[in-house]
């Protein structure tokens, strides 16, 4: 008898597991709220494929910059004072996972998780030939400030160590990397180029992917909301959503920040809040040069990338609760910081309205680590909490997910991102 899967949640999580599920010959039924696929954190985001961001957000002195950051909405980390107590009881955990020797566990887990999942990946675009704008050329970091750049050596030299292919690069180099840096040369201390990087569109692989899947015979329940579940002793029964209930013998959580909302139906206290972050994507198909790999400014968090005819700037990380509110602060932040990197290619777009200007919510643990693994019932999986890596490590958790779900021994080991660790 084929068994029976309800996947909750149709982003890059949802969907590789429904995928894999799918090709052990489960029927799968995916539950999304949004009326198609990748219209949450994958919509607009960084586009960045990014083993080399293994170091978490959360390191040795964060306490000092969140404090900074209360109340200054030009702050590239921008704490809202009203979400202070939203944050209390996650953010003491996040800031005990900011002392040296957890901040270096988690650089070496996500590098482990991030190498392993752009093995997964690639083998599902090469595979299934989804075009998605992906290109896999690597990507810049640069610092202005040099004692900056001399910090982040010592950073970098972790995140090689978890295996991260780093180039330490002069000023000079990182212009013959990528000419487009050519007009702030004189102005960059140094930074690094990661050789094993990629970018890609994730809302057109998310669509790319639901295609396929269909063709696949997965079922897709859009726009209905989950509202409960009927359990059975220890295990998970049904998903009641407001259109009905569907049955399954196994249900994975993948619904991003909404997850902790969801699993607390079940009485689950998930540790994932939202952490906001804006996109603004331009047409660049006038000419004017624009950069051919992505560019990462680390002293201002914002992103430059390439996305075929496109060009996206991306950045910020706002503790603010939930919120569908575009600020308009935060995107002029964004494009002051990409004139200040690309000042010609700024130029050439002019006062031309961008294609998306966007906000979405990255689904963040406090240690900046995804939630894999069995949860509370004992057929009820989470693939979730992938926060600002969710396009560089949702492959692999997906993949290693349904192994452990079918009862294979995963490639990585589980343990080290399962929810008991909280």
């Amino acid at each position: 008898m084929t068994r029976k899967a309800i996947v909750i949640g149709a982003g890059l999580a949802g969907l590789q597991t429904a995928w894999f599920l799918r090709q052990e010959g489960w029927d799968v039924t995916v539950v999304e709220r949004r009326d198609g696929a990748g219209l949450e954190t994958s919509f607009a985001n960084g586009g960045l494929i990014t083993p080399s961001h293994a170091a978490p957000w959360n390191s040795p002195g964060i306490f000092r910059t969140l404090l900074s950051s209360i109340g200054d909405e030009t702050s590239a980390l921008y704490l809202k004072p009203t979400a202070i107590p939203e944050y209390a009881r996650w953010g003491l955990t996040f800031l005990r996972n900011s002392t040296p020797a957890r901040y270096h566990r988690t650089i070496e887990r996500n590098g482990r998780l991030a190498r392993y999942s752009a093995t997964v990946l690639n083998s599902l675009l090469d595979d299934l030939t989804l075009k998605v704008d992906a290109e896999r050329r690597g990507t810049i970091m640069f610092y202005r400030n040099a004692s900056a750049f001399e910090r982040a050596q010592g950073v970098n030299a972790h995140v090689a160590k978890s295996g991260v292919d780093v180039e330490t690069c002069s000023p000079e180099r990182l212009v013959a990397l990528e000419p487009a840096l050519a007009d702030i040369g004189d102005r960059m201390s140094g930074g690094f180029y990661y050789r094993g990087d990629q970018h890609g569109d994730a809302h057109l692989y998310c669509r790319a992917l639901s295609e396929k899947l269909a063709e696949a015979g997965v079922t897709f329940r859009f726009g209905e909301d989950v509202t409960g579940f009927e359990t059975e002793g220890a295990r998970v029964t049904g998903v009641v959503t407001d259109k009905g209930q569907i049955d399954g013998e196994a249900v994975i959580l993948a619904a991003g920040f909404w997850s902790a909302k969801i699993g607390r139906r079940l009485g689950l206290r998930l540790p994932i809040k939202p952490v906001k972050g804006y996109s603004v994507t331009y047409d660049a198909s006038n000419g004017a040069q624009r950069p051919s790999l992505p560019v990462v400014d680390d002293e201002l968090h914002i992103g430059i990338t390439p996305l075929g005819d496109r060009i996206r700037f991306v950045g910020t990380a706002e503790f603010s609760g939930y919120s569908p509110e575009i600020n308009p602060a935060r995107i002029e932040n964004l494009r002051k910081a990409a004139q200040a990197t690309y000042p010609s290619l700024v130029a050439s777009i002019g006062e031309d309205s961008p294609l998306t200007t966007w906000c979405g919510h990255r689904p963040m643990t406090p240690d900046c680590l995804p939630l894999v693994g069995q949860c509370g019932p004992e057929n009820l999986y989470l693939n979730t909490g992938h926060g600002y890596l969710g396009w560089t490590t949702a492959s692999g958790t997906s993949r290693a997910l349904c192994d452990a779900i079918v009862g294979r021994t995963p490639a990585i080991d589980l343990a080290d991102y399962g929810p008991q660790r909280f």
